[in-house]
């Protein structure tokens, strides 16, 4: 079964990931704020979905980070967010891809399939 991380601080966006993905044949792994890269690596997920804009850590810092180390560099990361800049985001934080919200459904499944699958 493939494995996703999704982290979101807002609890009603967080929920609606991960139900789309359940039911996608995803098992989600829900995560509220940053989370240990050890723990990450642990889970072994196949791609990890972060909000770029999260109370606490910023989603592009907890990108950097999950990207510098060698456990979780090769994990595909999904940014994904209501920010004016949106193009700049994988060229600032080394995402896999980025989509903004708000975002039609359909997109997002595919993109995180196609990054996940590939």
């Amino acid at each position: 079964m493939k494995k996703l991380i999704i982290i979101e601080d807002d609890t009603d966006a967080r929920e609606m990931v991960a139900f789309t993905f359940e039911n996608g044949g995803f098992e989600v792994t829900r995560c509220r704020k940053e989370t240990a890269v050890e723990d990450i690596a642990a889970s072994k997920p196949h791609i990890i979905i972060i909000d770029y804009q999260l109370n606490g850590t910023p989603g592009n810092e907890i990108c950097l980070k999950l990207k510098a180390s060698a456990l979780t560099g090769h994990i595909p990361i999904i940014l994904y967010s209501a920010t004016l800049d949106i193009d700049k985001i994988p060229v600032n934080t080394c995402a896999d891809g980025v989509i903004a919200k708000p975002y039609e459904l359909e997109d997002f499944v595919y993109l995180v399939n196609r990054i996940a699958l590939s």
